[in-house]
């Protein structure tokens, strides 16, 4: 009985590496592409387990992370609306320069009166220093338009913080999820490897 059993399994492995008498070439099982499947879904997974750990670290310390957020971003709004303040050097130098584009407006007219030319090099100057004070005006704008913004977030501080808390949360959970599908995968082309064995071999294997 020994004997037949080892007989049976040699034909089998036989038939398995060297399917060519049991089936046609178009139908003979891909098993090195399921295997290699197998595999590169495997290393996949490796570096996606990281990132759930690393996504669940960041839920675990959530509270934590986004109080850091938000100071840093208070700061760096505040660094900002000191930067463009009414008397930052800013616009002192703005001033200046504007000072020299006016100069450089002037001199354009005067050698407008013998060469017509420099009446559109005037023009253009006129239109960049109209420009550069609109631009101050809407900058002045919009830094008051951020600090007032940041008020109402920092007026809203545990409200925001509960979101953050919610979004680190839906991280970890889509982290998990990746990896459950992911294995899923995985294990569909294993199952392929062991069906296919199954009609090469015509042996029943567990599954």
């Amino acid at each position: 009985m020994k004997t037949l059993i080892a007989a049976t399994m040699a034909v089998a492995l036989v038939a398995f590496l060297n399917p060519a008498g049991a089936q046609g070439q178009d139908d003979r099982p891909n098993i090195a592409q399921l295997v290699e499947d197998v595999n590169a879904i495997a290393d996949t997974l490796q570096t996606n387990i990281s990132g759930v750990r690393d996504a669940l670290a960041a839920a675990a310390d959530s509270r934590e992370n986004g109080v850091k957020l938000l100071e840093q971003m208070q700061a760096s709004i505040e660094a900002i609306h000191g930067s463009l303040a009414e008397d930052s050097d800013i616009w002192t130098e703005l001033t200046r320069v504007m000072d020299i584009w006016d100069e450089n407006r002037q001199v354009a007219l005067e050698k407008s009166e013998t060469n017509p030319a420099f009446g559109e090099i005037a023009e253009e100057w006129s239109i960049k220093i109209q420009q550069a004070g609109d631009l101050r005006k809407q900058i002045l704008d919009q830094r008051a338009n951020s600090m007032a913004m940041l008020d109402q977030v920092m007026s809203e501080r545990e409200l925001v913080l509960a979101f953050y808390d919610l979004g680190q949360a839906d991280r970890a959970l889509e982290a998990m999820q990746t990896v459950s599908d992911d294995l899923g995968r995985m294990n569909d082309s294993m199952r392929a490897i062991v069906d296919q064995t199954q009609v090469v071999a015509g042996a029943t294997v567990p599954q």
